[in-house]
């Protein structure tokens, strides 16, 4: 089935609620403009109703006005990204709709854009060029910095999108971290301190490794 253009909004869309195809509700368009529920800027829409990632890269297009399917026949686009605007304040919540299913060769963009991780999906090594993160499925992490060397360990536990770290020996011992993105082989996360909050950072799943060096196989799902 191809999609209509008569069924697309584009430059019409001005404090417009968003649901996923499963009825429940996602976010908002402000004029051009995509937030999630909170009012965190995800992405724009286009004159001609093609939404695109605040990376530039292309979610899909906006159908019935209050739904986006992508294409799964489509190819790869990108645009660049555009500068983020002043976070919205969210409007009042909307109830949920009756779930729907998308439209055929077609997926909802939104339930990967906003995948909320499970405890399990967490459990493993993640880390960047500046730090190590290993969370462990008996509760215990272990928080290693490359510059200057530096390490923690405590417990940790998912609450929502909420991660939370609790350092041993030290004087914030309690340290939360919302959980902004998550792909399953990568997690975008804010440190949300008592004084302010970090900037985003990412952190990517580490490949597991036996005691040979040798990448153990895992389960865990991959995303390109």
């Amino acid at each position: 089935m191809s999609l209509d253009k008569s069924d697309l909004l584009g430059s019409e869309i001005e404090s417009t609620y968003l649901f996923k195809w499963s009825g429940a509700y996602a976010g908002f368009f402000s004029n051009d403009r995509l937030f999630d529920r909170t009012g965190r800027y995800l992405g724009w829409c286009d004159a001609k109703g093609s939404v695109w990632k605040y990376n530039g890269e292309w979610l899909g297009l906006v159908v019935e006005k209050n739904y986006l399917v992508r294409d799964l026949r489509a190819f790869s686009q990108k645009r660049p990204s555009q500068v983020p605007p002043v976070p919205a304040r969210p409007p009042m919540p909307p109830a949920s709709r009756v779930a729907r299913v998308p439209w055929p060769n077609c997926c909802d963009p939104l339930e990967a854009l906003l995948r909320i991780p499970t405890p399990e999906d967490l459990v493993g090594e993640w880390g960047s060029d500046e730090e190590k993160l290993q969370l462990d499925r008996d509760g215990r992490f272990q928080w290693i910095a490359m510059e200057p060397v530096m390490s923690a360990v405590g417990d940790w536990e998912l609450r929502g999108q909420e991660l939370l770290l609790r350092w041993e020996g030290v004087a914030e011992s309690e340290r939360v971290y919302w959980v902004i993105e998550f792909t399953g082989d990568s997690l975008l996360l804010r440190w949300m301190r008592k004084t302010g909050r970090s900037l985003p950072f990412w952190l990517w799943r580490q490949p597991m490794q036996s005691d040979s060096g040798v990448e153990k196989a895992t389960n865990e799902p991959q995303t390109t």
